[in-house]
This record gives structure tokens, sequence and C-alpha cells, in this order.
């Protein structure tokens, strides 16, 4: 298997001990848990990836942490090469420190934890995991003590959307923390099945969206934000900050496997998750957006979508770097 770029990611398992609505893996049974890769699984995903030119690993779940033999894993990435093993995970095993300390001394390099609110009754109601927040701000606390950079994921729904800027200004502006994803979830999963309740159009939550970048740039940190599963007309104003909307020439292409052992090209799922719209046909940039999830259309219509005239200055200016 050929990577075609520097990434592998590699989901292990379905196992988590949160419950978020938003989830985009399906409701958690006693089967689905029973499907996650053995050992022997992983090391020849690591094997293959490693072979095929990957040199940075996103570990992802359901709850890496979750897994037992989570250090061994992390152990065989970095003596196969890979410069770069990051976590993807709610944070709250690593809030004990001797378990921070064993997978940063195993191998892990970066952090991704996901807070979901700028305080801990919000961010416990949301995951349904008392102390949650706490136990994420001690695994914060750790892996910088170790070295590790850590990043947060935020996503997008109701409850929290107008709390956006109170976790920019916590978390960024006076946290010093300077990497911050809000994704707008897919409706997918557990999404699919709560979207009804939680789910946010483009247009309610771009208020928040311009709050928190207008904080952030105030605050000498622009680039603290990124902002994924946004069409760049949805938010043209933020465009250079947007991910995913852009279809890849094929150079930079991320491989994954899941805890039933497929392997799947993530650029080409994506790719073809999204539809063009009417609107679309007119646009900049037609040749290079993937455009809409089919999904979000039938929730919410296509009123939203404009075609934009011109390259948003953002993307001009960053194209031109």
């Amino acid at each position: 298997m050929r990577t075609h770029d520097a990434v592998f990611e590699l989901f292990l398992n379905y196992a988590c001990q949160a419950k978020c609505a938003f989830c985009y893996n399906p409701p958690i049974t006693d089967e689905l848990l029973r499907r996650e890769l053995s050992f022997a699984q992983a090391a020849e995903a690591l094997y293959s990836a490693a072979r095929g030119g990957a040199r940075r690993l996103n570990l992802h779940g359901g709850e890496v942490t979750l897994r037992d033999d989570l250090p061994k894993i992390v152990r065989l990435a970095r003596k196969l090469g890979f410069t770069q093993v990051t976590l993807v995970t709610n944070g709250v095993r690593l809030g004990q420190a001797r378990y921070a300390r064993t997978l940063v001394a195993a191998g892990v390099t970066h952090a991704r934890l996901s807070i979901h609110a700028p305080d801990a009754a919000r961010h416990d109601a949301i995951v349904e995991v008392p102390g949650a927040f706490e136990r994420c701000l001690r695994a914060a606390a750790h892996l910088h003590g170790l070295g590790v950079p850590v990043g947060f994921n935020y996503v997008l729904i109701r409850e929290n959307v107008a709390l956006l800027p109170a976790f920019l200004k916590r978390f960024v502006v006076d946290g010093g923390h300077d990497d911050v994803i809000v994704y707008f979830p897919h409706e997918r999963g557990m999404m699919a099945l709560n979207a009804g309740r939680i789910a946010m159009s483009y247009s309610a939550a771009r208020p928040a969206l311009l709050e928190g970048a207008a904080l952030l740039d105030a605050a000498g940190k622009p680039q603290a934000l990124l902002v994924a599963n946004v069409p760049p007309c949805a938010a043209p104003e933020l465009a250079d900050l947007l991910l995913d909307w852009r279809r890849e020439d094929g150079a930079e292409r991320h491989a994954m496997i899941g805890p039933e052992g497929r392997s799947t090209d993530l650029e080409a799922m994506k790719d073809a998750q999204r539809r063009a719209l009417p609107a679309c046909g007119a646009c900049a940039l037609r040749d290079s957006c993937r455009g809409v999830e089919p999904e979000y259309v039938r929730r919410f219509g296509d009123g939203e979508f404009r075609a934009l005239a011109a390259v948003p200055p953002g993307l001009a200016q960053a194209a031109g770097r």
C-alpha cells in the first residue's frame, strides 16, 4: 500500500468512555466493541505504511488510550521510522501523570485533545463523562511538562457554538496554546441520529466563528484557529483558515486503516462525500472545491451557497506565498 505522502491514519478501535451525540462512529454495541485491530493487524498496517513512505502517524479511535497495547504500538511506530506520532484523544486517561509519561517515553510526539466547551459543566455534559474536563486540563499540563505539543479539537453544535469565543480566549489568548481545529460534524454515525437536535447551519455558526477569529487577530494569533468541513463560499472572510474543502491533485494523499482492517484513501472518501450545487458552476473555486455534503443540503437547503466571483483574498495571498 502506498500512502503517497507522509501521513498515515490508524484507527485502532471503536470503544470510548464518552457518549458524544455528534460522533462520526455508529452507536456502540457489544458487536462493535469487538471490532478492533489486533496488535498483529496494527503492526502489519504500520509496516506497510512505513514502506510506502509515511513518516507521520495519527492514532485514532474510538478512544485509543483504552488500548492496553498502545505503548507497544507507539514504540513499534517509532522503531519503523515514524518521526511524528500524534494521539487524537478525549484526554481522560492522559489525566494520569504516570500514563502520560509512559506514552511519551514510548514515543508519542504530539497530542490532540477533544474539548468542546470552555468550562467543566458544559464540556462534561456534552461528552457525558463527569470529571472529563478537569482530566483533560491535567492531561494538557502533563504533556506540556513533558515537551509534547498539544492541540485541541472542538466540534461545533448548538450547545457550544456561542461558547467558541470564550473557549478561544481561555485556551489560546490566556492559556498560550496556538492550535485549535473547529469541526462541523459530518451527518454520519451518532450525528446522523442526533442532527435534528444539535446540528448547526453554516450561517448560524458564522457570527461565533467571525468573533472568535477577530479575538485571535487582536491577540496576534490569527493562525491559531482552523475550521474543518466548511466550503469557502459559506465563510469567505475565513477562507485561509478552512480545511478539507479543496480537492487534492494526487500529490498529497492520506491513507487510513480502520478497526475492521480495511484500507481507505481519505482524500477520495472526502471527494465522494460531497457534491457540487447549481451555484458552483459559476464559482471562482469550481475547479478545486469539493462542494457540499448532500446530508447538509437536505437538512438546511442550498440557499446559503453563492458562487464566488473571485478567489477570496486570504486564499490568493496563501497561494502566492
